[in-house]
């Protein structure tokens, strides 16, 4: 019996990992990231802390990312 359902462990793995490539070979590019991702909104005084401070680090990125408007770093010398 064990023998028989040994194999079917696999199917899982393999419907995982098809499905990744399964509409496109092409990696994904910026404007594809700016069409599927948005802005997240949230509560603050409903969500945690923590959950506010991965939501503004997401905004933050997508702003950068799709907006062009990232925070200007100084220089390291």
């Amino acid at each position: 019996m064990l023998r028989k359902l040994k194999p079917l462990w696999l199917l899982p793995i393999l419907c995982a990992t098809s499905a990744c490539v399964a509409g496109s070979t092409a990696p994904l590019v910026v404007s594809d990231y700016c069409r599927i991702a948005k802005p997240i909104g949230y509560d603050s005084k409903a969500d945690t802390a923590e959950t506010v401070k991965a939501i503004e680090a997401h905004n933050s990125a997508w702003v950068c990312v799709c907006e062009k408007d990232c925070p200007v770093t100084p220089a390291r010398g």
